[in-house]
């Protein structure tokens, strides 16, 4: 019976190749079935206004569900500090860190660090942004942050002398509820 059925496979597939057919064999696919649940929750941080969010003319800050926009105007200064435009609400353990950069624009900044301090002023973590007029390569660790209210200023020293012109720096802050260590890359 084998043979008959290996001989009218030969057949077949030599009928089919001369009357301009060709059979192809199917793949053999496996599939399996997994669920995954997605409930909502209350993020483990939030920003939203600081006390300094808004100076006409030099400063204006909006937040969104998802981040911020910083606004801030420079002048041939040696150094300009924009105290407390952002605050952060932390309401679990973790450590927040720098996921991604970018630099686009004229070059207006020299160095620039963004400061997450308590309202008491305790605590400083200053992150730079900007060295040099580049990206800072990214820390390894992240910084430690436990529930509570912190602000967040910006220290600018910019490229001297100033004409015009504009810069956007784009950070993408990241938040790790599991481990100081920034050895799993996000999207």
């Amino acid at each position: 019976m084998r043979n008959q059925n290996k001989a009218l496979y030969g057949l077949l597939a030599t009928t089919l190749l001369v009357a301009g057919f060709s059979l192809a064999l199917a793949d053999v696919i496996f599939t399996y079935t997994g669920y995954v649940n997605v409930s909502v929750t209350s993020p483990p941080i939030t920003f939203s206004l600081g006390p300094n969010n808004a100076v006409n003319g030099f400063v204006s800050t909006a937040v969104y569900p998802t981040g911020f926009t910083v606004n801030v105007a420079v002048t041939n200064a040696a150094e300009i500090y924009y105290y407390e435009p952002l605050e952060l609400t932390v309401s679990t353990n973790g450590y927040l860190y720098i996921n991604n950069e970018t630099v686009r624009g004229s070059d207006l900044i020299e160095n620039m660090y963004a400061e997450v301090a308590t309202a008491n002023g305790a605590g400083v973590e200053s992150i730079q942004l900007i060295a040099s007029g580049n990206n800072v390569p990214y820390p390894s660790t992240g910084y430690t942050l436990s529930p509570g209210t912190y602000y967040i200023s910006l220290w600018i020293e910019p490229l001297t002398p100033l004409t015009s012109g504009s810069e956007t720096i784009s950070v993408s802050f990241g938040y790790n509820v599991v481990s100081s260590s920034i050895s799993v890359p996000t999207p």
